[in-house]
């Protein structure tokens, strides 16, 4: 396990203990604001940079962080939309039920949370990174990325099938 296979299993507990705790209201909303922040940093990274490129001078690590940087503001906007909900419906009591199903609508929600990690990781960083070469994880959820790759802007998404294809080879001889 490398560092990224941590990150991964991290993320993954992490959801779902919350998702546990939280329950499915709450939850919903936390989904939506992954494909929101998946959508508003896909777009909008390009623009961001500009504005930190006077403190980044490496621009892989300028995009991630702008990737990043966009992706976590509209997640938890979206968020606190979802901390409003719960309160509305806080008199339903839907009890055991609403945690079971958050705990399992939490463990979505890590995949995407995962493959949008991947997702940009793949992209911005060269195809022989380490940190992706030689994930035991990776492989596993890369195929949950290549389908969320699909609705990213061409550029982004064929640099991301390069850099795929190229992992793809080494991680069958891991």
């Amino acid at each position: 396990m490398n560092a990224l296979d941590i990150v991964i299993c991290v993320i993954g507990g992490y959801c779902l203990i919350r998702g546990l705790f939280r329950g499915i209201i709450k939850e919903i909303t936390s989904i939506v604001g992954v494909f929101i922040g998946f959508y508003g940093a896909y777009t909008y990274y390009p623009l961001v940079a500009v504005w930190f490129s006077s403190l980044i001078a490496n621009k892989s690590y300028l995009s991630i962080i702008s990737f990043f940087l966009i992706f976590t503001i509209l997640l938890l906007a979206v968020g606190f939309v979802g901390v409003i909900l719960k309160h509305i419906f806080k008199a339903a009591a839907l009890g055991w039920a609403d945690r079971i199903l958050g705990g399992t609508f939490a463990m979505v929600k890590a995949v995407l949370i995962i493959s949008v990690l991947l997702i940009a990781l793949t992209t911005f960083l060269p195809a022989n990174s380490p940190l992706m070469k030689h994930s035991r994880l990776a492989p596993h959820v890369s195929s949950t990325s290549e389908k969320l790759v699909a609705i990213v802007p061409e550029k982004m998404k064929q640099r991301f099938h390069d850099n795929i294809k190229a992992l793809k080879e080494s991680w069958k001889k891991l």
